[in-house]
C-alpha cells in the first residue's frame, strides 16, 4: 500500500477545527552587525509576511491535505484580526464561523527570521484572559452548528482562552451524540478538558509535563501513552517524540512509528500537521498503525520549510508514490 492510497480517501472529507486562531507574522532580513547600542544583532529587513496560525493553520493543513476545512475561533476587531480572516479566506478555508470579539486581541506571533533560516526573535501580542460568557456561548453555538455537517472535528489548543469556559467540553459532548470523531492537541495545563475525544495529541514536552519525576523517550512512551489516555478518558493518546518518531495508545492498540530523516530547517507547524493527518485519517480508517505512519511523512515534509508551512503539491506528490514506511 503507498500513501496515495490513503490520501486519495481524504479527498471531499468535511473537517471543522475549532481554537485559538492566530496570525504568524514574519520579518525577514539579513544579520548585518552587532548593535552599538545594545549587544543585539542588527537584521536588516529584507521582506516579511502574514499567514494564518495556530488553528487556522490546522484548518490549512486540512485543505492540503485534500479536505473541506471550516475553521471557527476569536479575532479581535482590530487589523490583525481583518489579515487573517482574509488570509484564511483567500486559501479557501471556511472562515464564516469565526466570532469577533473587541475586548480581545487578535493573537499575533510576530518572528524575526535573519539570513533565511534563523529566527532570533519573537514578539507575542495576546490575551490569556478566559473568554467572556457571551463570547464562549456565541461560540460554543457557532462551533456546534458547523459540526453537524463534518466527518471530524479538531480542538487546536494554545492556551489562549478559545477552548477554555466550557467549549471543548461541550463540542466533544455534541460531537460525541452525534458519531463524529473528535481529536484534539490540547496543552497540559487543560487535558482535562477533552474528556470523551477519540485521540489526543502530545508532544514530548508536553507530556513530560503530565507526568511528575517520569521521563518520557521511545522507550516509555507506548506505557505513558496508555496510562495517558485512561487517566484522560480518551480511545487513544499520541505522542509525538521529534527524531524518535511518535508512539500511540489506548483502546484500539499500541502503535510505535519510526521518524523520517530528513534535513529540518524549522519545526514551527509540524505538529498541525500530524494533527490533521491523523483527524482525517481517524475519521476513515480510526486509530490504524498507518494513519500514524502517514503522519510521520507528513510532518517530515513540513519541517524542510521555513516558517509555519503545511505539506506543497510537490510533496504530497513525493508522498503518493511511496510505500508506507519507506
Amino acid at each position: 500500500m503507498t500513501y496515495g492510497d490513503l490520501l486519495v480517501r481524504f479527498a471531499g472529507l468535511r473537517a471543522l477545527v475549532v481554537g485559538d486562531v492566530m496570525l504568524d507574522a514574519y520579518i525577514f532580513g539579513n544579520a548585518t552587525r552587532i548593535s552599538p547600542e545594545a549587544p543585539v544583532m542588527v537584521v536588516r529587513e529584507t521582506g516579511s509576511r502574514a499567514v494564518p496560525g495556530g488553528a487556522a493553520n490546522v484548518a490549512l493543513n486540512l485543505q492540503a491535505l485534500g479536505a473541506q476545512a471550516e475553521v471557527t475561533g476569536v479575532v479581535g476587531d482590530d487589523a490583525e484580526g481583518a489579515h487573517l480572516l482574509q488570509a484564511i479566506r483567500d486559501r479557501g478555508v471556511g472562515a464564516g464561523g469565526i466570532v469577533v470579539d473587541p475586548t480581545r486581541p487578535t493573537t499575533t506571533k510576530t518572528r524575526v527570521v535573519a539570513d533565511h533560516a534563523h529566527q532570533v526573535l519573537r514578539i507575542d501580542r495576546e490575551t490569556h484572559l478566559a473568554l467572556t460568557d457571551a463570547t464562549a456561548s456565541q461560540l460554543t453555538s457557532v462551533a456546534n452548528e458547523l459540526a453537524t455537517n463534518s466527518d471530524v472535528v479538531v480542538l487546536s489548543d494554545y492556551q489562549k482562552g478559545a477552548l477554555g469556559s466550557g467549549v471543548a467540553r461541550a463540542v466533544i459532548a455534541a460531537a460525541k451524540n452525534r458519531g463524529t470523531p473528535v481529536v484534539a492537541n490540547p496543552k497540559p495545563a487543560g487535558a482535562a478538558e477533552f474528556v470523551g475525544a477519540q485521540l489526543l495529541s502530545f508532544n514530548r514536552v508536553e507530556a513530560n509535563a503530565l507526568f511528575s519525576g517520569f521521563e518520557v523517550n521511545r522507550e516509555s512512551a507506548l506505557d505513558a501513552a496508555q496510562y495517558l489516555a485512561e487517566r484522560l478518558g480518551v480511545e487513544t493518546v499520541l505522542i509525538t517524540l521529534g527524531e524518535q518518531g511518535m508512539a500511540a495508545a489506548g483502546t484500539h492498540g499500541r502503535f510505535l512509528v519510526d521518524a523520517r530523516r530528513v534535513e529540518v530547517y524549522d519545526t514551527a507547524g509540524a505538529g498541525d500537521t500530524v494533527i490533521a493527518t491523523v483527524a482525517l485519517g481517524m475519521a476513515t480508517l480510526g486509530p490504524r498503525p498507518e494513519v500514524f505512519e502517514l503522519a510521520a511523512a507528513t510532518s517530515a515534509r513540513v519541517v524542510r520549510h521555513v516558517g509555519v508551512a503545511t505539506p506543497s503539491t510537490e510533496d504530497l506528490a513525493e508522498l503518493s508514490r511511496a510505500s508506507i514506511g519507506s
